[in-house]
């Protein structure tokens, strides 16, 4: 039997009007806007890889580290009423693993 060393991290990117930004940038809990939030810039490399560039990677130890994560993003993250759904976002997120 092998023993294994792993880190796990994730990313919370919300695009909102061809604009990516960070959910989980560190000083970002209670923003009340989404244009204080760090923008995210696509980039693409000369081998046609695409990166995500100042998307923040935080470090999480356990499920309940990740759940947390995912909420504390989901709290960033910009909505307004609409006639429709009480709670639009009118965006894209993903988060990542």
């Amino acid at each position: 039997r092998r023993d294994y060393n792993f880190q796990l991290h994730v990313s919370y990117l919300e695009i909102y009007n061809d604009s990516g930004y960070d959910l989980l940038a560190p000083k970002s809990e209670g923003t009340k806007a989404l244009e204080d939030l760090p923008r995210v810039h696509l980039q693409e490399d000369e081998d046609g890889n695409i990166h995500l560039g100042n998307l923040s990677a935080t470090t999480c130890a356990s499920e309940e580290d990740a759940l947390n994560a995912l909420f504390l993003g989901d709290m960033n993250r910009m909505i307004s009423e609409t006639p429709m759904n009480m709670a639009s976002s009118r965006s894209h997120c993903i988060f990542t693993i």
